[in-house]
């Protein structure tokens, strides 16, 4: 007779096997992740241990995940369970979960802080949109400086959103801190798919969007809007007067976008500044442009740094014609560099980078690059008219085209300065040898030094 499946499995064994399933996923891969080894020795049962009690299976509480069934209670009441729990894991195996927003109510709402929504997997897990409007909100009560009424210490991972073709967001990020993103997969929304305002310390790491774009007709709806308001009217959801700060953005993807990718701005209502947010190894490509630009700073923000960014306009959305200015660079104290401008056989590029410096500030671009296929309608480097700050702009060039228009600055933020020796230069006066080409300035004869050839030449200072 065939032994029933599971026999001769002790309850122990089988407990044990779900809480290495759920320690596994959760990152508790301590104890409960070496039973399988044999080695553990008095090891807590799960319930001991409290696995069970904070993880929220969507499928216990009836969502089926097969893309035709309204899964929008279910997932719901597992949340709900969740955040009534104090916090924990709301679990989606694989499957599509089909959300319905109605109206301005969103699909999916997270009531409270501790909650974290992972599936299986960001392209084998899906909430899909069913009908217009917000598929999850993530948001506080209101606007606080202090970050009292804020959504706090929430996370998405491993998980999938799928905009199915509707409007309305995807993730929205009202007065939010210390929330994190990883290994988030969104397509296919037309619409901004994240919206955050007076949203504090918190990260994305390999987010991926892809195919989203702003409502037919729109320029201006990227996939990604830091900003510190969303209204003009002063109570209205989504306005605030304290700003975006400390948002770090690594190792994320965006393609095939009409409408920007990543905007950080103040906002119609705002009176402080977006600032620190960091975006390291990006790419921005597509070949859908109806707006502009991909990644855009304006001059509200400040301690804005980006670097190692590639940015690709391949082409354009039916019906759009109009080349764009790609990057519009205009924070405060922030910095621009390692980034790599591209197109194709298009005149999609008006200006590769149009720059802004204000009063007070430096304006710093190096190794701003533009490997055009088809050179700029514009130039390289757009200098803004109204610029009254400094620049310091180091090693940034096109491949083809004009390299720099505008109103060219007049002032220029100093290089370094050279070395002092009091007495005759030579390469002893440097730790190592140096290049040729070095130059350096004897104060004691007040004399101009260049190493040319291995030898150092010299032309007397004015006195």
């Amino acid at each position: 007779m065939r032994e029933p499946q599971g026999a001769g499995m002790g309850t122990e064994q089988q407990s044990s096997g779900v809480a290495r399933r759920r320690a596994f996923l959760t990152g508790a891969v301590g104890a409960v992740g070496a039973v399988g080894a044999g080695i553990v020795v008095g090891a807590a049962t799960p319930a001991a241990a409290g696995v069970a009690s904070d993880w929220f299976d969507v499928k216990e509480y009836g969502a089926v995940g097969d893309g035709a069934t309204d899964d929008t209670a279910a997932v719901q009441a597992a949340i709900t369970a969740a955040v009534a729990a104090g916090g924990g894991t709301v679990y989606l195996p694989g499957g599509k979960y089909l959300v319905k927003p109605s109206g301005d109510t969103p699909a999916l709402t997270v009531t409270g802080n501790n909650v974290r929504l992972v599936g299986a997997n960001s392209k084998a897990a899906m909430l899909v949109k069913g009908a217009d409007g917000l598929l999850l909100r993530m948001s506080g009560a209101g606007a606080d400086n202090t970050g009292a009424t804020h959504r706090r210490y929430c996370s998405v991972d491993n998980l999938g959103f799928n905009g199915n073709g509707k409007t309305g967001k995807l993730l929205e990020l009202y007065y939010a801190d210390n929330c994190y993103f990883r290994d988030v997969f969104m397509t296919s929304n037309q619409d901004i798919c994240i919206d955050a305002v007076e949203f504090w310390d918190s990260r994305f790491y390999n987010l991926v969007i892809e195919a989203c774009t702003g409502p037919a007709g729109s320029t201006a709806h990227p996939n990604i809007w830091l900003r510190n308001t969303s209204t003009a009217t002063a109570g209205a959801w989504g306005h605030s007067t304290d700003n975006i700060n400390q948002i770090h953005f690594t190792g994320c993807r965006l393609e095939a976008f009409g409408t920007g990718a990543l905007w950080i701005t103040q906002g119609p209502a705002g009176t402080n500044n977006p600032n620190g947010v960091h975006l390291t190894d990006c790419k921005f490509e597509t070949s859908q442009m109806q707006g502009g630009p991909h990644l855009k700073a304006d001059a509200s923000c400040k301690h804005v740094h980006a670097s190692n960014i590639y940015a690709y306009a391949g082409g354009f959305a039916t019906g759009y014609s109009t080349p764009q200015n790609i990057i519009s660079w205009a924070a405060t104290a922030s910095s621009l560099e390692n980034v790599l401008i591209a197109n194709g056989g298009t005149a999609t590029v008006n200006s590769g980078v149009l720059v802004y410096a204000g009063t007070g500030a430096t304006a710093v671009l190096r190794d701003v690059v533009g490997l055009y296929g088809t050179k700029p309608t514009g130039t390289h480097l757009y200098y803004e008219a109204s610029s009254t700050g400094d620049f310091l702009v180091e090693n940034c060039y096109g491949s083809t085209g004009g390299q720099a228009s505008g109103t060219i600055p007049t002032r220029n933020q100093p290089g370094p300065p050279l070395r002092l020796v009091a007495g005759p230069v030579t390469d002893a006066s440097f730790t190592r040898t140096p290049l040729d080409g070095t130059m350096a300035v004897d104060t004691a004869s007040e004399r101009l030094y260049v190493r040319v050839g291995g030898a150092w030449m010299w032309t007397q200072l004015n006195g």
